[in-house]
């Protein structure tokens, strides 16, 4: 049976190698297109403990909350809760198909659609990044899933095996069914040698087929006039060099490094990769589980098995058009669409002083740490550039300087869908690494990436020419299994698809049956012309329903147009209207960053202000615990000096006690010899032997003294009443008798002394009759009150032999004119105390001294000597108090 279809010239769009000329343009075209951010997700680990602190607090389902540890709090001063923003935040409870839903799904979709899509995840070493692309047994990952879902998406559309071949190139070839057939025989050749050299091949691993099953549905969307085929590599970087983990060998076999180059569309790709063309998840994981044994992995202190490269699992989708039946590929190259969703696992960012790795493990994290630290800077400058208002790049990004930059140009440079999962371990040791992951991941997003727009080849065929051919089959069958007579009796409308019925008859015009033959092929020429009327009639029926169906488009078009032209001019006063508040945003974001820095300026010197506060703090506390200890330090030292000392004292006082005491016996035995002196009832006979000897002799005017022998010894007494001079001793006798005493009998006198004198505790004592004694001479009524004519100073002084030196100072006093009183002194008397003491070599007293020895003890002895004033006269007075009490003048 043949058909016919109406249809028109192939028209596709050629793929030519460009010049450096539409590099350029293309670039410029790129820039000129709608871009998108880069989608950030993040994802927080659950804690492994109970015991482990958290660091990280999910907010709500956009933004996640960093809290630094209390350690790191003492040492910035004050506590900073830090937030970041990101499309979406994975809490600890979240699980793997809840991740595949929010990221990987939308990939998957643009997949199908022809366009490129990136997805990696970032992240410290243990955070969960290897479990979130690839899972276990029991919770598959993103890439199992992605898998799952794209097969139940083309599972009727997929091709035979080597229909699409990879030229090694970048690109693909289409084969011939034929040229397919003997690429599927030569595979089959090949493994049935393996075979028969005693290598079996294992048909499928149970573990991976519980992996592959999953109960998630296909995409909607797909072109159902298209055939698919998925082609997968898997390559590692391992310290800045690529290898291809799906090389044919054993997996004992050293792998060779591979170079990226850049084919003729400007991709980026592994030169010499291993593509694997599968046809079910099975195969897929089966290809992926081989990689993987072959991968460097390695134990470090932070996980048991730690990713010491960063792997690469890319996923290609190929697919091409049909032809006008809808059964087999147009066999042009042309019209290929490739996309490519690449799967990449970065290995862990670590810190060498928490790891304590060494040798070839200190090498690998080095290597890591130096790519991931240029895939920062590129993202960096990427952003900087975009931000730029001229639009000229300001840096030239550095893609070449780490193979997973460079590999990946393409996408940051081009066109594509950017995706990252950010992992993160909350455990409050990964602090300063989740922060630096988190201001990478807050600056990625704000990198715009141009969205893909692939271009479909405008062959000409009729959509849905594939089911239609589908369902012309399968009437045809039906018809065929009723039987020929009744075929031809049925009036089947078919749809679009059109025919002028079965195929000529088989018939002989030289047989016998030829006659019968003619009326037979007449017969089937006039139902075949019928029916060609029936289909032209048709055919008109359906221009004139289209040409009606293409004026009223046009008609619309025209309103459209017009209404098109409308929203056009408002659209125009809308983007006025959108730039000027641009420029005022402008305008108050510079401001906003000029307040965000001093708010930070004013932070950091109030955290530095804190911290010195607290220094401070910290010092008086210590200052004052240090005065505390020294203080109970110096009460205990002062309460044993305080002991000594008191001990000391009560010592001293015990010997001045002694002295003292010592000192009263003598006195006392003193005092009674001059008391057994004075009683004496010979005393008369030695005072009148004395003066019979003429042993008083007068001196000099100006002074007259009186020593004792040379055993005499002073007498100092303690006594505190007041001096005084006795009238009448029995049994002594007066100096003189012929003079009186003083000459102030008959006269007033005011003594003037200290309030608490020196007793003299002598014989000879002054003596002032009717006499007014005051300590205090304040005011003029004191001498004027008492009507006082004689005024007496009494001073009392040691000199410089350590004897009692008392002096009186007298003088009249003198009223004046004004109603007060003048003194003039006219007289000084100078009274000295020396003790006797009893000597055996006595000797001669001197002139002006007085020696009494009755019974060979000396007396005391006193020594009046009187300086007139005006030093007109100067007089001698010695006054001996004796019987009668008598001053003599001499």
């Amino acid at each position: 049976m043949k058909t016919c279809t109406a249809r028109t010239p192939l028209r596709c769009i050629p793929k030519t190698p460009r010049s450096r000329a539409q590099q350029t343009e293309h670039m410029v075209n790129s820039a000129n297109k709608i871009k998108d951010p880069v989608n950030v997700f993040c994802r927080v680990r659950p804690l492994q403990s109970s015991a482990d602190l958290s660091s990280i607090r999910v907010k709500n389902s956009t933004t996640v909350v960093l809290t630094p540890p209390d350690q790191i709090l003492h040492k910035q001063g004050a506590q900073r809760e830090m937030q970041y923003i990101f499309k979406h935040v994975f809490e600890p409870e979240a699980n793997q198909n809840d991740v595949f839903a929010a990221v990987a799904q939308p990939l998957v979709e643009n997949l199908i659609k022809g366009r490129n899509s990136l997805l990696f995840t970032y992240g410290v070493t243990g955070s969960g990044k290897t479990y979130t692309m690839t899972g276990d047994s029991r919770h598959r990952g993103v890439m199992p899933r992605c898998l799952d879902t794209l097969f139940k998406t083309i599972a009727d559309y997929q091709t035979k095996k080597y229909i699409f071949k990879p030229d090694r190139l970048n690109g693909f070839e289409i084969l011939s069914e034929a040229d397919a057939l003997l690429e599927r025989q030569a595979e089959m050749n090949k493994r049935f040698a393996s075979n028969r050299g005693g290598i079996r091949r294992k048909d499928s691993d149970p573990e991976i087929a519980s992996q592959a099953s999953c109960d998630v549905p296909p995409i909607q969307g797909i072109d159902e006039d298209n055939m698919y085929s998925i082609f997968i590599t898997y390559v590692e970087i391992y310290n800045n060099s690529v290898y291809d983990l799906l090389e044919e060998g054993g997996i004992q076999k050293t792998l060779q490094c591979k170079i990226i180059r850049e084919d003729s569309n400007s991709n980026m790709y592994v030169h010499g990769v291993t593509e694997i063309e599968i046809k079910s998840v099975e195969e897929a994981l089966e290809a992926f589980h081989t990689g993987q044994k072959r991968k460097r992995m390695g134990h470090t202190i932070l996980n048991a098995e730690s990713s010491r490269s960063h792997s690469v699992f890319n996923i290609r989708l190929v697919q091409a058009p049909t032809d006008f039946q809808g059964e087999n590929v147009v066999q042009d190259k042309r019209i290929i669409t490739i996309s490519q969703l690449s799967l990449v696992d970065l290995a862990g960012s670590e810190r060498c002083s928490r790891t304590k790795n060494t040798g070839v493990r200190l090498r690998e994290a080095g290597n890591i740490n130096n790519s991931l630290m240029t895939l920062r800077t590129c993202l960096e400058y990427l952003r900087e550039n975009q931000l730029s208002a001229t639009g000229v790049p300001v840096k030239k990004i550095p893609y070449r300087d780490s193979k997973i930059t460079h590999m990946f140009k393409n996408y940051f440079a081009g066109e594509g869908l950017v995706s990252m999962i950010v992992c993160v371990n909350p455990r409050a040791e990964d602090y300063d690494e989740n922060m630096q992951v988190m201001k990478f991941a807050e600056m990625t997003q704000e990198v715009q990436i141009a969205r893909a727009t692939p271009i479909k080849p405008e062959l000409g065929f009729a959509p849905g020419r594939r089911n239609a051919n589908k369902l012309y089959k399968i009437a045809v069958n039906n018809l065929n299994d009723l039987g020929n007579t009744e075929a031809k009796k049925l009036d089947v409308d078919i749809g679009l698809v059109y025919t002028l019925g079965p195929g000529f008859p088989n018939y002989k015009i030289d047989s016998p049956e030829g006659d019968a033959a003619i009326q037979e092929l007449m017969e089937y020429l006039l139902q075949r012309i019928e029916k060609r009327k029936i289909l032209s009639s048709d055919l008109e029926n359906r221009c004139d329903n289209f040409r009606l169906h293409l004026m009223q488009v046009e008609k619309e078009n025209l309103s459209l147009q017009t209404e098109l032209a409308s929203i056009k001019a408002a659209y125009k006063q809308e983007r006025e209207r959108n730039l000027a508040l641009e420029n005022k945003i402008r305008v108050h974001e510079s401001s906003i960053d000029v307040l965000n820095n001093k708010v930070s300026k004013r932070e950091r010197q109030i955290d530095d202000l804190t911290r010195k506060l607290n220094e401070q703090h910290n010092l008086l506390t210590q200052k004052d615990k240090e005065q505390q200890k020294q203080k109970k330090k110096f009460e205990s030292k002062l309460a044993v000096e305080g002991d000594k000392k008191d001990r000391e004292l009560e010592i001293k006082l015990r010997e001045q006690r002694t002295k003292l005491q010592e000192k009263m016996r003598l006195k006392d035995e003193k005092l009674r010899l001059v008391s057994n002196i004075i009683q004496s009832e010979n005393i008369a006979s030695l005072v009148r032997s004395n003066s019979s000897e003429n042993l008083f002799e007068a001196k000099t005017p100006s002074t007259m003294q009186a020593s004792a022998p040379v055993d005499s010894v002073q007498v100092t007494t303690t006594r505190t009443d007041t001096y005084y001079t006795p009238r009448h001793v029995r049994g002594a006798a007066a100096a003189n008798s012929r003079h009186r005493r003083s000459r102030s009998t008959g006269e007033r006198w005011i003594e003037h002394r200290a309030p608490n004198p020196v007793p003299l505790g002598t014989i000879l004592q002054p003596y002032l009759k009717n006499r007014k004694s005051i300590t205090k001479l304040a005011e003029m009524k004191d001498l004027t009150s008492h009507k006082a004519t004689k005024y007496c100073l009494v001073s009392q002084e040691a000199d410089t032999d350590g004897d009692v030196e008392t002096k009186l100072y007298k003088g009249n006093v003198i009223p004046t004119c004004g109603g007060g009183a003048q003194v003039i002194f006219d007289d000084v008397e100078c009274l000295k105390q020396k003790s006797p003491v009893h000597s055996p070599n006595r000797k001669r007293p001197s002139t002006g001294e007085i020696v009494f020895s009755p019974g060979g003890t000396s007396a005391v002895s006193g020594v009046i000597s009187t300086n007139s004033v005006n030093d007109v006269n100067s007089r001698c007075i010695i006054g001996i108090e004796g019987h009668n009490n008598k001053r003599s003048k001499m």
